[in-house]
């Protein structure tokens, strides 16, 4: 009579102190990372749709690359690297190599893009009628940047995250980064092969069509009149259209896109800030945060409006020259200063 296998065997003596070993340090980690969850605020913490939103985002964008150097490579070659995206995923976080925060605050900005979408009134948008205006180099700029988002969002109306999308620096690390785990999961030896599909790539790589990009041409081809129109901004807020509102906030503010971005979903302080920077007149900028204010985080709008009003002219150029420095070099500093 066959033997029934026990619900729960001992080990075998030769194993049993290599099977209790790890556990402390296991448990360690996981205790550590649980502590860290826990006590994130709220405001913080990744809801589950983010977190699956962008997931799918990272394993859809790992897989495209994957898939751009297979099609470099001979058949052969090809068919030999048939790494999935899982296990290139799995390989890169395993070692600790998708913790950037370019790569995360990428993410991070799609699932917030998709998010404030959600909101919009729908109907014909503000950008749909600009690619109708008899500025040429508006109607174009419309006309791409409404392409671009339609490349950018998969069959069910999701967000997703595409190679062109991703600025030269991030471009040319996520690259090597998923050539290099292409080539070690390869049933044979290809790393020459590899890199060299990893170069084509990245100089086959267009210039100027991410998403992020061009609607910075469109907030720009606004010109100064077209961005200060009476009403345009909490009709974009309205729309759920936060990246043009961003990007035409931070032209007229005189500071990079991306910290226009983050002043607008940095909480009532930063936003006022913004909208200070930008010249928005008090009765437009008191508008836009009791209308888009809850959307955007913002738990008391009555403290931001009030917060807009006390900054006086000198904080607000002061910060302004403070933004207009490279994100890396006020990061060095801070650093400097923190350990000087």
């Amino acid at each position: 009579m066959a033997e029934e296998w026990p619900i729960a065997a001992p080990p075998a003596e030769g194993r049993r102190q290599a099977a209790v070993g790890p556990l402390p340090a296991d448990g360690d980690r996981r205790l550590a990372a649980v502590l860290q969850d826990f006590f994130l605020p709220a405001d913080f913490r990744l809801t589950e749709q983010e977190r699956a939103l962008m997931t799918a985002m990272l394993h859809g964008l790992v897989e495209r690359i994957a898939d751009e150097l297979r099609a470099r490579l001979a058949p052969d070659l090809a068919e030999a690297c048939a790494a999935s995206a899982a296990e290139l995923v799995a390989d890169l976080a395993a070692a600790g190599l998708l913790r950037s925060d370019a790569l995360i605050g990428l993410l991070l900005r799609r699932a917030d893009v998709q998010r404030l979408a959600q909101r919009s009134a729908g109907g014909r948008t503000r950008l749909q009628r600009w690619t109708a205006s008899e500025e040429g180099e508006l109607a174009a700029a419309a006309m791409a940047l409404i392409a671009a988002r339609g490349r950018a969002r998969d069959r069910f109306g999701r967000v997703t995250l595409d190679f062109v999308d991703l600025p030269a620096p991030l471009a040319a690390t996520l690259v090597q980064l998923v050539a290099a785990a292409l080539g070690r999961r390869c049933l044979v030896s290809c790393n020459q092969e590899v890199v060299r599909a990893a170069d084509d790539l990245l100089a086959a790589m267009p210039a100027g069509e991410g998403v992020e990009l061009l609607e910075q041409l469109v907030a720009r081809n606004l010109g100064e009149q077209g961005r200060r129109e009476p009403g345009l901004l909490d009709t974009l807020a309205a729309e759920g259209d936060a990246p043009l509102l961003a990007a035409i906030l931070a032209a007229e503010a005189c500071i990079p896109a991306e910290e226009g971005w983050r002043c607008l979903l940095g909480g009532g302080r930063q936003l006022a800030l913004l909208l200070r920077l930008a010249a928005v007149p008090r009765e437009e900028a008191a508008a836009l945060i009791a209308n888009a204010g809850p959307a955007l985080g913002i738990g008391d709008p009555v403290t931001a409006i009030d917060t807009f009003e006390m900054l006086t002219d000198a904080e607000v150029e002061l910060a302004r020259a403070e933004l207009a420095l490279p994100a890396n070099y006020r990061w060095a500093q801070a650093q400097l200063a923190r350990h000087g």
